[in-house]
């Protein structure tokens, strides 16, 4: 049985899909097309397949869906992969340019600048989310600040200008790490015939994150650590702390109004006796 795997376009993904044989077909694509694939049942989706969706991508459609346990991707500390940059002598953040690929992170954005960034009482406003095209110049000539999301490791600058980790500011905001994709299907009986050997995939590779890094640093023209120190604040174990933080994520996402109401996460039941074999 050929198994699709949807990922987004991320360097982090790939200990989730270390030593993946024949058996797996992987669709890499920008976040927001790869939820739209996969929601519409777009080929190769109309066949047996999951994906790795944003908390956003799940929660919208999340009576649909259910979660494969323990797996997923998340950090806690800065690593770059969602930063805002703010312009020089701005003191009150009233557009900020986006990349529209980017759902969840907007989302992120949006929540962040709301809990932990808003005026004082009487003088809030309406922060506006300008949709551009990722260029940081070009972004900050449009607005105020600019959500850039680095998806690929890039050889370290000294900043030039002030800028949010998100990552960081959730962190700082909850205390739980922020889970940027988890393995997600849907809830038809068949599909939980593969789900243990994606679950076994993706455990697999973090056993190999020096031979990922290598691959890394090659395909990006990275010194071997530098690639290791990116995938190094990744972590891929969906536990008790990246499950609350999930929900949380839903939480704040229906609080400010942009969810129209706050899906329970739906987790595959994997405890049957057996399963066949992909290979």
């Amino acid at each position: 049985m050929m198994v699709h795997l949807g990922v987004p376009d991320a360097a982090y993904v790939q200990p989730l899909l270390y030593g993946a044989t024949p058996a797996f077909q992987v669709l890499t694509d920008v976040p927001a097309n790869l939820a739209r694939v996969f929601r519409e049942r777009i080929p190769p989706f109309h066949e047996a397949g999951c994906a790795l969706l944003s908390p956003i991508d799940y929660a919208r459609y999340g009576g649909d869906y259910r979660i494969l346990p323990g797996v997923c991707v998340a950090s806690s500390t800065r690593s770059g992969t969602i930063e805002m940059f703010v312009k020089q002598d701005v003191r009150t953040i009233r557009t900020v340019a986006v990349d529209v690929r980017y759902t969840s992170e907007i989302v992120l954005s949006k929540i962040i600048l709301a809990e932990k960034y808003s005026d004082l009482p009487g003088e809030r406003h309406e922060v506006q989310f300008v949709p551009m095209m990722a260029e940081l110049d070009a972004m900050l000539r449009k607005a105020d600040a600019a959500l850039v999301v680095n998806p690929h490791p890039r050889s370290k600058t000294s900043p030039s200008l002030f800028s949010l980790d998100l990552v960081e500011e959730w962190n700082d905001l909850t205390d739980l790490p922020y889970v940027h994709g988890m393995w997600v299907g849907r809830e038809e009986s068949e599909r939980e015939l593969f789900l243990p050997q994606v679950a076994s995939l993706s455990r697999g590779g973090v056993q190999h994150l020096a031979d990922i890094a290598g691959q890394l640093a090659r395909k990006y023209l990275l010194s071997p650590q530098e690639a290791m120190e990116y995938l190094s604040p990744f972590t891929y174990t969906l536990g008790k702390e990246e499950e609350e933080s999930l929900t949380e994520f839903i939480r704040y996402a229906y609080y400010h109004g942009i969810l129209p109401d706050a899906p329970d996460l739906n987790f595959f039941d994997l405890t049957f006796p057996s399963t066949p074999s992909l290979n």
